[in-house]
């Protein structure tokens, strides 16, 4: 009787723990309105991993695909609350987030994409009227994530001027329209999920992007030419952890610090899928009869000139375009973050995403108060 007595209590108080475990779960809803496969939806899954292990499974996410939001939806997605998160490519809303868009404009200091995506996110976050834009959106940003530099991916070869002219090429910002514009091209906006079917329909002639894409949007599908070094750049404004800020608010402080470590896993896991993909995309193009082209040194002589005269020209974009006030300044302190995380994470090393999310972690994230951040 001791023993039937015993099992009987040990299996009902069992019961309870469940029932009490999973009374405090819940479910972090999170949308990527790209294909899986992608770097976004690496990272998110590293993230998730991560955030249910530094929270004992009381946060766990569950990730809705793009027939719920895609790219450009998410953005009202995650204001409104219909999501607690979300994959943003930040470049889509200027009129939002125009003190996002001046570290977005000098896209083209990017070489190192580990780098950029710390820059970008210690610019961001420690940038009173970058974090208050975001707050008048319900929305708290946790870092960035960014490609790996961009080539030229076509239908048609693109190696000189004279094969670039009049060419409809996808630009993911003004500063690809702009240097296509110096070669005689046409920069066409086109969300990332839009870039296949217009390449394959012949809308566009090809796409400004990092070799990455080739397999995680199929544009190894429909295309016939890359060319690797040029025109450069970055895409550093890629947003996979910031969440709804009521949502934020709802957070313990010590589920605010778990979230935020996660997110330093989170944006390095993307940028490191992105930036790993990049060689073993080009190895399948080549396999796959795709021609992958180096621009002549003349060329590449030309696109740095175009790209350097553009530079220069950044100041008066943000102030005219973006509205931006103290743009000189505002421009020197992110050219001084790009070399400060150049310094802290340098190609010539193998990084693991867990190590690049160390440093970022240390870096940046270690300082941020959960206690009042976002709140």
């Amino acid at each position: 009787m001791k023993v039937k007595h015993i099992l009987r209590t040990t299996c009902a108080a069992a019961a309870l723990a469940l029932v009490a475990a999973s009374a405090h779960a819940r479910d972090v809803k999170i949308v990527v309105g790209v294909p899986p496969g992608s770097g976004a939806h690496y990272g998110v899954d590293a993230f998730s991993a991560d955030l249910a292990a530094r929270t004992d499974g009381e946060l766990k996410v569950r990730v809705y695909p793009a027939s719920l939001l895609n790219l450009v939806q998410t953005f009202g997605g995650i204001k409104d609350g219909v999501v607690n998160g979300g994959y943003l490519v930040l470049n889509y809303f200027p009129s939002e987030l125009p003190e996002a868009m001046l570290p977005i404009e000098l896209a083209m200091l990017g070489k190192n994409p580990f780098a950029m995506a710390g820059a970008m996110s210690e610019y961001i976050l420690t940038c009173e009227p970058c974090v208050a834009e975001r707050l008048a959106n319900n929305q708290v940003p946790l870092g960035n994530a960014s490609t790996g530099s961009y080539a030229i991916i076509g239908t048609k070869p693109m190696t000189n001027k004279a094969e670039l002219a009049g060419k409809k090429i996808r630009a993911a910002g003004g500063s690809w329209t702009r240097w296509a514009a110096a070669m005689g091209a046409v920069g066409v906006s086109l969300p990332g999920n839009e870039i296949f079917e217009a390449m394959s329909q012949g809308t566009i002639d090809g796409a400004f992007n990092a070799p990455s894409e080739l397999s995680s949007i199929r544009l190894i599908d429909v295309a016939s030419d890359v060319t690797v070094n040029m025109p450069g750049g970055t895409v550093h404004g890629l947003d996979v952890m910031s969440v709804n800020r009521d949502f934020w608010k709802s957070l313990s402080t010590e589920q605010r610090r778990a979230y935020m470590d996660a997110a330093a896993l989170g944006n390095a896991a993307t940028t490191w899928k992105f930036a790993n993909d990049v060689a073993e995309n080009l190895k399948l193009a080549k396999e796959k009869g795709i021609n992958v082209h180096q621009a002549s040194a003349d060329m590449a002589s030309l696109s740095d000139e175009a790209i350097a005269a553009d530079l220069a020209n950044i100041a008066k974009i943000a102030t005219e375009t973006h509205g931006i006030q103290d743009a000189e300044a505002k421009i020197q302190r992110f050219r001084d973050l790009v070399a400060k995380w150049e310094g802290l994470l340098p190609m010539d090393r193998d990084w693991s995403a867990e190590a690049v999310a160390d440093v970022y972690r240390a870096e940046i994230f270690s300082k941020i108060d959960a206690a009042s951040y976002g709140l």
